[in-house]
């Protein structure tokens, strides 16, 4: 039971130093100049139209309800019960409860400082 948690840790330890040694590269710091200029761009203006038209259009109309009808069937409703069972079962829940903590620690920036004492440590390499 542990052991997942143990090796979650080391993972999002592992994961938040390359993430931090990234976004301290010049590499990094090109691709999001790139980024921004291909956001503000003709291109990427006439693709969020069209993502935007797709998106309001009677298919994608069609293919929501179909995904609510599915979801309001018997064998939709017994999918997410046994998906709720599964979420409630201990090892699950607490391996789901520190995945999260990391990934919030992860995207708030944090180094090495708070993370790593709520975590018992940085963990040894894996």
């Amino acid at each position: 039971m542990f052991d997942i948690e143990a090796r979650i840790r080391r993972f999002f330890s592992r994961l938040r130093g390359a993430a931090n040694d990234f976004r301290d590269s010049d590499q990094a710091k090109r691709a999001t100049s790139k980024f921004n200029e291909f956001k503000s761009s003709d291109q990427a203006k006439k693709a969020a139209s069209k993502f935007n038209d797709l998106k309001s259009g009677d298919t994608a109309q069609k293919a929501a309800e179909k995904f609510n009808d599915l979801r309001a069937s018997d064998t939709g409703q017994k999918a997410e019960a046994t998906l709720r069972d599964l979420r409630q079962r201990e090892p699950v829940r607490k391996a789901e409860e520190t995945a999260k903590k990391l990934l919030h620690d992860l995207r708030a920036g944090s180094g090495s400082g708070d993370s790593s004492s709520s975590t018992g440590g940085g963990g040894a390499p894996a």
